[in-house]
């Protein structure tokens, strides 16, 4: 029984492990998306001191290139939070199957450690 529980202990223990891969992997797309969008918003403001500084006003505003750009950083930053929003809802499933993961190898471990105790009790030891 114990080389069954220590058999399935391991492979518990790979499961939860890749798991958490995973759910790291997924956390790490999504900032990787949120700093993407936070560098946007950056370039954005920093257009906007631009135009302040030079009255409100420049070439690039009065050929229309401004217009066409903020429009451009916009659908950016719409792709890119669809994206992310998709990669939190994936996130929380990931969640989900790794807290299963996790009773699953809890679950096994307390099994063996009472499988140990019980044989321990048998051989006279305590």
């Amino acid at each position: 029984m114990d080389k069954q529980l220590l058999a399935l202990q391991n492979l518990t223990c790979m499961v939860l492990d890749a798991e958490r891969m995973k759910l790291q992997q997924i956390a790490l797309a999504e900032r990787k998306l949120k700093e993407q969008i936070r560098e946007l918003d950056n370039e954005s403001g920093k257009r906007s001191e631009q135009l302040l500084a030079k009255g409100g006003s420049d070439h690039a505003l009065l050929a229309g290139a401004d217009m066409r750009w903020q429009s451009w950083l916009q659908q950016q930053k719409r792709k890119l939070n669809t994206r992310r929003a998709a990669l939190l809802a994936k996130r929380d499933e990931q969640r989900q199957k790794a807290q299963k993961a996790f009773g699953k190898d809890e679950v096994v471990r307390k099994l063996l450690e009472q499988s140990n105790e019980e044989a321990r009790m048998k051989s006279g030891r305590v």
